[in-house]
């Protein structure tokens, strides 16, 4: 599995929406095209993606020291869509949070797949599971924080990230930088947001526009 160097730790908060609008904005836009979105009518969820760059990219060491603004890498925010509706939850004990929220999509893990000109290279595989799991720290800030307090002491039990009915929320963002050991050549991106809707499993995925890769 591929490691990713990390420049720093964004936090991506959570869209409040219109989300079906700003989806809808962004296609007609040519922001995103029909293949970086996957559609899931029977749960009424759509991932898409959209990056930060369309390339090329030249390559850099490995370690990513050498790295400059013309070659430091794109960054690919990996949006879900929940057009469930809203419901009126009974009030339980201490409230419902994001990912107890009817409807909600609770996202459990992110697999980025990588194919170089239509080949599917499984060594630049990665795998993405967000907070409260500890395995991938370098990454926590790129989720949607779901945090509840306890009755006393400070907030800090952290939930999965969700996306509640209504939104288009940026669950995730990959970085990627073009390493000299890696092939050159036209990069796609395919994302797989794993997850559940109401307890019932349900996988979402897009696909990033192509970006080419040089030395």
């Amino acid at each position: 599995m591929r490691t990713h160097i990390s420049r720093g730790v964004w936090l991506v908060s959570a869209c409040s929406l219109a989300g079906l609008a700003t989806a809808a904005a962004l296609l007609a836009a040519g922001v995103v095209t029909s293949p970086a979105r996957a559609a899931s009518p029977a749960s009424k969820l759509f991932a898409y993606v959209v990056p930060t760059s369309r390339g090329p990219l030249q390559a850099c060491s490995p370690d990513g020291t050498d790295c400059t603004a013309r070659n430091n890498g794109v960054r690919y925010f990996i949006y879900v869509v929940n057009g469930n509706a809203l419901a009126n939850p009974e009030q339980g004990v201490g409230g419902f949070t994001r990912a107890s929220f009817p409807n909600s999509f609770v996202v459990s893990s992110v697999e980025q797949l990588t194919s170089v000109n239509g080949i599917t290279m499984p060594t630049l595989g990665v795998f993405y599971t967000p907070p409260p799991d500890t395995d991938n720290r370098n990454p926590s800030g790129r989720w949607p924080a779901t945090v509840t307090c306890p009755v006393s002491g400070p907030c800090n039990i952290v939930g999965s990230p969700a996306v509640v009915p209504g939104e288009a929320t940026s669950v995730f963002f990959a970085n990627w930088f073009h390493a000299s050991n890696e092939p050159n050549g036209t990069y796609v991106f395919r994302f797989i947001v794993r997850g559940t809707l109401n307890g019932a499993p349900v996988n979402l995925t897009a696909s990033s526009p192509p970006i080419l890769m040089t030395s």
